[in-house]
Formats: C-alpha cells, structure tokens, sequence
C-alpha cells in the first residue's frame, strides 16, 4: 500500500475531524494525492494504446505466416522471378491505340509507282498512282488516292502522267507534266493491250521531289514480233518544267536535264574526278564513250531510308553487240542539298527497324517527329513516333505487286486540312 494512503487511514480512525471534518493539513494532503493519482494514470493511457497497436501488428505476421508460411527472402526472390507479382512503377500509363492516332498532326503524301513483270509484257508501260494519308477525326487514314503523281511544286500542286501516243507502227511512253488544276493537253493515244507495235521510246518516273524529278528512259525498244534499232537506255534528272515542256530529241546529250555539277556545285567535282564516269552516247556500235566532267547522266533513289544520288557510266556493254551501251550506277558520297529533297532524316536506326520488321526495305519518318512509316514487299505500314518509335501499327496500306516508292511529301500545321480538300479535288474529280 502507498505510505500516504496508510497514513490518511490513521488519521480517519482517530475520531471526528476537529474544525467541522477538515484541517488545513488534511487539505493539503488529500489535494496532493489526487494530483499523484492523475499524474501515473496518464501514461498508462499511453500503454493500452501502444498494447493496442502491438496487437494489430502482431496479427498482420501471423497473418502473412498462415497464408505464405515460406521465409520473406524466399517471396522476394519469387517476385523478381515472376514480373507479374511486383507493383507497377509509379509512371504514366502508355496510351492505348486511339491516344496514339490522336498524337499524329501530320499528313504523308506518297507517290507510287507499278511495274508490269518484265517477263509478262517488257514493254508495258508503267502505272502511277498517288495516295494521302493524313488524320481524320483522331484518326490516322487514307484520305485520298486516285492515278498519276501528284507533286506539290511552288504554291500549287502538278500532275505527273504517262501519256501514250501511237504513231503508225509506233509507240511512245513518255511522262507528262502539268498543273493539276488544269486540263492537259491530249494527242493521239495509243491502244493499251497491244503490244503488237514497236515501242521507241518508253520513260519512267524514278523520283518526285520538291523541284526535280529523276527519270529512266529507254529509246528504240523492240518487241519480239518485229526488228527494230538496237535499246539504248539513259537516266537523266529534270527540273518540272523540263518534263511539262515535253521536248524530245534524238541525241542523247540534248535531251533536258540538269547535271550533278549543277545541283552539288564545287563539291561534285572532286567526286567525278574519282568515279571517271563515262558520257551517254547515241549508239554504242562504233563509238567510244567520253569522260563525263560535268554529271550528265545521274538518278535519285531510295536505299535504306534515305534518297542517294548515283552516277551512270556508260562504259558497259549491254546485252551484245547489237544492243547499246547499258550504265552502271555509282554511289555519290554526298547528300542531296533541301532544293532536290527538303526532309530526308530517319529518326529510328535503320537497324532498329529490320529488327522490329525484317522484311523490310525501306522506312521514313515525318519532320516533326510523330510518325514513322515502314516499307515491305507488300504493305506501308504507319507507326506513331513519340520521343521514341513505337512499334504498334496505327494503319497499313497494302501495295500492289511490284510496286515502289518514288516521292514522300509532308504537310504540317495549316497545311494538312488544305492539302486534304485540294488533293481529294485534284485526285478524285467529281
């Protein structure tokens, strides 16, 4: 018992309290005692509520040993094992497929050219056709696709066919050029299916850029009904206006063109002195090919995700002796300037991209960034881009048989809802 308390009994077993029950002394002491007494209860408050937590804790391991009853480094190397047992980082969430489409602003015009199986019908012509993908309501798709190429030139958009023109036992393929907006002009066509006639000369569009395209020419073609003068075939790259001003002439060197020298200035000269390429002629029988200082001959094409000039030589012979003189193609080392080709990056490593798709032979990526579209055998397939490649298909666009990319245009800001309602207009008449 506590001294004070034995002590306040003794006193109360004397007899009754002098001065009515209490003294002064008595007072004090009994105040004093009640103050001892809240003083030790308060900690004891504490106690129960720490008793109480300490319970709670110890259910949660007896909890954790009833239902996983195996040690916790055990469980810890489980999860790592097991990537669906440990939480998810605390970022973002990945959009799903529509929040990518929303991401794409930019509209992707491709120009597409078909070749006829050589053993089919050589001297079929070629077929053209051009196709906009752009968004639409959140969503990325074809908007428009009809025949020919159609090139944005200057503040306007032109049309790039193949006219075919018959002259008694003679045919011609040769490509046209005009502002879409008009009509072109039209002369005497040929039949198409009948190959019975001798095709002298026949062109193909290799290359559609912002100001020159790329041309494969190929003159006094035979067919295998009828002799005819021996193949002599040529690439030559043109300013526009060069193809829509439809001059044609006999000598190989009078033929439109631009050289490489005027497109890549002094820094093609140290270049056409390694290659040595040998100039066009007219026909190969009797004559030797001269020194090529200036460029005459060269094309664009595409090769890994980039557009690369190649120089011709006309120092091999072709397919005989009755034949003309073929070219060869040599890498230029240098990179077409912005007046041939205004975006030619890649944002993703070439490598990456066979990676992801190996069959693929060609891939390019839009100027601001939020797409990238990969080429195959069969189909264009479009993915988002956003800080990275995504590999996730917004849309494909199946390709015909034999069939290849000759010009990639891009619109951006104000320009893709204008290049939307022109291009439908231009590509779809009603």
């Amino acid at each position: 018992m506590d001294p004070m308390d034995n002590e306040l009994k003794k006193e109360l077993a004397r007899g009754p309290f002098s001065q009515n029950g209490f003294n002064d002394s008595l007072r004090k002491r009994i105040e004093e005692r009640i103050d001892n007494h809240a003083a030790v209860r308060r900690p004891r408050r504490w106690s129960a509520w720490s008793a109480g937590v300490s319970a709670v804790l110890a259910s949660a391991l007896v909890f954790l040993f009833v239902t996983d009853s195996r040690p916790l480094p055990l469980v810890q190397q489980e999860a790592a094992e097991k990537p669906e047992m440990q939480q998810p980082a605390a970022t973002a969430p990945a959009p799903h497929g529509p929040d990518w489409e929303a991401s794409v602003r930019s509209a992707l015009l491709i120009g597409l050219r078909s070749d006829a199986p050589a053993a089919e019908n050589p001297q079929a012509p070629s077929t053209y056709r051009t196709v906009l993908i752009a968004p639409d309501r959140n969503r990325l798709q074809k908007t428009a696709e009809g025949e020919g190429i159609l090139m944005p030139y200057k503040l306007d958009f032109w049309k790039i066919e193949n006219e075919p023109k018959a002259n008694g036992a003679q045919e011609t393929y040769t490509l046209t050029a005009h502002v879409a907006s008009a009509k072109p002009k039209t002369s005497g066509s040929a039949e198409r299916g009948k190959p019975a006639q001798t095709v002298v000369r026949a062109e193909k569009l290799m290359f559609a850029g912002n100001r020159y395209v790329a041309v494969a020419q190929t003159t006094a073609g035979k067919n295998g009904a009828a002799p005819s003068p021996a193949q002599q075939d040529y690439v030559w790259v043109k300013e526009l206006e060069q193809l829509a001003s439809g001059q044609k002439t006999a000598a190989p060197l009078s033929e439109p063109h631009v050289t490489l020298h005027s497109v890549f200035a002094a820094a093609a000269v140290p270049v056409l002195k390694e290659l040595k390429p040998a100039q066009p002629v007219g026909s190969g029988r009797a004559k030797t090919a001269a020194a090529d200082l200036s460029g005459e001959s060269w094309t664009i094409a595409r090769k890994q995700g980039k557009w690369t000039a190649q120089l011709a030589s006309y120092d091999s012979p072709a397919n005989g002796a009755a034949e003309g003189p073929a070219y060869r193609l040599q890498e230029v080392p240098l990179a077409l300037p912005q007046s041939v080709v205004s975006h030619d990056e890649l944002a993703v490593p070439w490598r990456d991209i066979v990676r992801v798709q190996p069959g693929a032979v060609d891939a390019f990526s839009s100027p601001n960034r939020d797409m990238v579209a990969v080429v195959t055998e069969q189909n264009i397939i479009i993915y988002p881009y956003a800080d990275q490649w995504i590999p996730i298909p917004l849309m494909t666009l199946p390709l015909q048989p034999k069939e290849s990319v000759v010009m990639i245009q891009w619109a951006m800001g104000s320009y893709v809802e204008l290049w939307k309602r022109q291009v439908k207009t231009y590509l779809q008449p009603q």
